[in-house]
């Protein structure tokens, strides 16, 4: 009911503000009730309470910083096509790949801390896009930078410490739903009947 809250209590501002500025031509009092009306009917049919209303502009927030999060990864997904090196460029993919699963794993289990998860994996995605632009840019330039061999090595283990991250975050996230499995495992299974006789 509450989605057509606004558009319902609009309409009713529209047509008390009309019947009242036709009844009493009063350009103060028409708007005035229509505004208090409209307000009237947007209540009774919003009728969330106060912490739903924050849970709700919290998992708003926490959405849109998701969302961002996949954009920064899917960013780093077309940065890694330019990668000469096969690892690099494997784990780069594999990276991009997991972010958004390991956020969607968080929103399915843990909904209450997607906002900072999302938070937290963006400020690394962050540092990985600079980490990628700046490897690509020794790669395309090797004579810019002494030893490239050794920047573009320690470019290739951040990169995998960032994979490495996101596939533990992952198992850290499944813990809590394995627990789940392995207690239903117990339940599906009713234990053995003696036999008789």
């Amino acid at each position: 009911m509450r989605k057509v809250a606004t558009p319902l209590a609009l309409l009713v501002a529209v047509g008390v503000f009309g019947g009242l500025f036709h009844v009493t031509g009063s350009l103060l009092w028409s708007p005035l009730l229509a505004a208090l009306c409209a307000l009237g009917v947007y209540l009774m049919l919003d009728s969330r309470t106060t912490s739903q209303v924050r849970d709700d502009e919290y998992g708003a927030d926490a959405d849109r910083k998701a969302d961002e999060v996949v954009r920064a990864a899917k960013d780093i997904r077309k940065l890694s096509r330019d990668v000469a090196a096969p690892s690099v460029k494997h784990l780069l993919q594999q990276a991009a790949e997991f972010v958004p699963e390991l956020l969607e794993r968080v929103r399915a289990t843990s909904p209450n801390s997607l906002y900072s998860s999302a938070s937290q994996l963006g400020a690394h995605l962050q540092s990985l896009h600079g980490v990628v632009r700046q490897y690509l840019d020794i790669q395309r330039n090797p004579t810019f930078y002494d030893d490239p061999a050794a920047l573009l090595a320690g470019g290739e283990q951040a990169v995998q410490r960032f994979t490495e991250f996101t596939i533990d975050s992952l198992r850290l996230v499944n813990q809590g739903d394995l627990a789940q499995y392995q207690a239903n495992l117990q339940t599906v299974a009713p234990p053995k009947l003696p036999q008789l006789g």
